[in-house]
């Protein structure tokens, strides 16, 4: 998976991610899991919990590197309800260490990440010392890779904040022109992004062009139910960021797409609680059942996984 320096409001959910998602701390209630809908996704609260586990219980291979995968592995911890983890008190202590120097001028949609996963366990994006919102908000230009400005954007959302005028130019320009390189994962991820943008109608264009380009682009990435890089199969880690995307900014047809790439990632959960990604390493494990947890709980991603979730915002 993409991840460019970093490793993802309107309400499309339906009525039952709606009363399985709190905005406390833990940030989920319990709900009837794997109950049958017909229009919007289940909550399959055992698996994810069976996840949520595995993490805990290895987690020297989350914890020993970057800063990134550590805050996927928080935000799955708070999606299962599992903040009593003891990994997950381990993260919040690295986001001590390490945030400072992973939250950088160059790197701000690390920043990014870090406020959106402060955000989502109820604490304040000044933490330890250092405030992690301020680059997000402040910053005067948006020249990062695709995957880190949709992350500026939700964590706007998340901050109640407008969103620059200068950010969305440049993730709806880059959104409907596409990167040089295939990256389904980032185009679930603005799409998720978008998705609580409060626009004029000269900006709703902007966005209508590129949500349209967005999907035309992961219809060519569906294999099956679920989606992956061409000519390599689907997999575990861009179908959890691409079906929450996809259920958010798509029509009816690619909303039971995205439920159907839900029901996908529950098959593929292995005995153990863990994902298999494209890379099979234990640190690639590791990030495949990190990311694959929110997806299981109602297809949450980084806008609304536990508290201070995403709100419309206008562009300003």
């Amino acid at each position: 998976m993409v991840e460019a320096a970093t490793t993802k409001r309107r309400r499309v959910l339906g009525s039952l991610v709606a009363a399985a998602v709190a905005t406390g701390t833990v940030g989920v209630m319990a709900a009837p899991a794997q109950a049958a809908q017909a229009a919007g996704p289940s909550d399959y609260t055992a698996q994810a919990g069976k996840a949520a586990d595995y993490i805990d219980s290895h987690s020297a291979d989350l914890t020993k590197g970057d800063l990134g995968p550590e805050l996927d592995g928080a935000l799955a911890l708070i999606s299962a309800g599992k903040t009593d983890a003891a990994t997950f008190t381990t993260i919040k202590n690295d986001i001590k260490a390490k945030g400072p120097s992973y939250c950088t001028p160059k790197n701000v949609g690390g920043c990014a990440k870090v406020t959106i996963t402060l955000l989502a366990a109820g604490e304040s994006p000044n933490y330890g010392g250092t405030d992690y919102a301020g680059p997000v908000t402040s910053a005067s230009q948006f020249a990062e890779y695709p995957t880190n400005q949709a992350l500026d954007m939700i964590a706007l959302e998340r901050l109640g904040k407008p969103i620059p005028k200068a950010l969305f130019v440049k993730v709806t320009d880059d959104a409907t022109k596409g990167s040089q390189w295939e990256d389904p994962d980032t185009d679930g991820l603005t799409l998720t992004a978008l998705s609580h943008v409060k626009a004029t109608p000269e900006q709703q264009g902007k966005i209508t062009n590129a949500k349209a380009a967005l999907v035309k682009r992961l219809d060519g990435s569906k294999q099956g139910e679920a989606w992956g890089f061409k000519g390599k199969g689907p997999n575990v880690n861009t179908t959890a960021w691409v079906a929450p995307g996809l259920f958010r900014a798509g029509d009816a047809d690619h909303q039971q797409q995205a439920v159907k790439g839900q029901e996908w990632l529950v098959g593929q959960q292995k005995s153990d609680g863990s994902f298999r990604g494209l890379v099979t390493t234990p640190a690639g494990i590791m990030m495949a059942t990190t990311q694959a947890v929110p997806a299981l709980r109602g297809l949450q991603s980084y806008d609304n996984v536990g508290a201070h979730q995403a709100q419309e915002e206008p562009v300003d």
